[in-house]
């Protein structure tokens, strides 16, 4: 369909940093005489990307490509809130970045074939002053080449803000599998667990445009006081 072609166009657009995070799209008028159709078509390509959080719409103001800041991380991709008292940001702790080889679990999930490199990366999230949440992160060398210790730890965003300024890769979508296990020894050590306690382990996908895979995340989160909340969205 026509308004699929301009969906198309304008996330080129963002995936090639001509517009980039934070600036302001064109007004419909003026994208429906670029794309040569109509001022509906552009908007109905418009609506779905606002509705995939990839655009915003501010009012009064106009429609801005999505930066992955705070607020939107917090809406769109972080799920562990406290069981009682209000969700806050993670304080986040870096505790290993390492590049090797993918291993079969990460090759899989990232879509990488033969001898690709990754670079990992292991945090600790803290909440209300506690570590809550071991991260084990994989994501491709390819995709982002140049990574290094030393930015992404003084990176003033999260970390797929961090993605998306100086890589330009823009997660718009993650699955994820949830299941309980006995905590193991790594992680019981940096989450001050007894090794065997129960947690919840978070397999996670994050995708940027098409689907396409950009990062493989695994979650060990100590659920003594902590909930994993998921938001769902009225479906029309």
């Amino acid at each position: 369909m026509l308004y699929r072609q301009v969906k198309r166009q304008l996330i080129n657009d963002i995936q090639s940093g001509f517009a980039a995070p934070g600036a302001a799209l064109p007004n419909e008028k003026d994208l429906a005489q670029r794309f040569q159709v109509s001022v509906g078509t552009v908007r109905r390509a418009v609506d779905e990307l606002v509705a995939e959080h990839v655009l915003l719409r501010q009012q009064g103001r106009g429609t801005f490509v999505g930066k992955l800041d705070r607020e939107r991380f917090m809406f769109q991709f972080f799920k562990i809130a406290p069981r009682d008292g209000p969700s806050e940001f993670p304080e986040v702790r870096l505790h290993k970045f390492s590049k090797s080889r993918a291993n079969q679990l990460e090759a899989q999930a990232l879509g990488l074939h033969g001898n690709q490199s990754v670079f990992r990366i292991e945090n600790v999230l803290h909440l209300q002053g506690k570590p809550v949440i071991h991260d084990k992160i994989a994501i491709s060398e390819a995709m982002f080449p140049g990574l290094n210790q030393a930015a992404l730890t003084a990176r003033t965003t999260t970390i797929y803000g961090h993605y998306q300024s100086a890589f330009g890769v823009t997660i718009v979508e993650a699955d994820e599998r949830v299941r309980s296990e006995a905590v193991l020894t790594d992680s019981a050590q940096l989450l001050n667990l007894d090794e065997g306690t129960p947690v919840l382990r978070i397999d996670r996908v994050a995708h940027t445009f098409d689907r396409k895979p950009a990062e493989f995340r695994i979650s060990i989160v100590d659920t003594q006081s902590f909930d994993y909340v998921s938001r769902m969205r009225e479906m029309t």
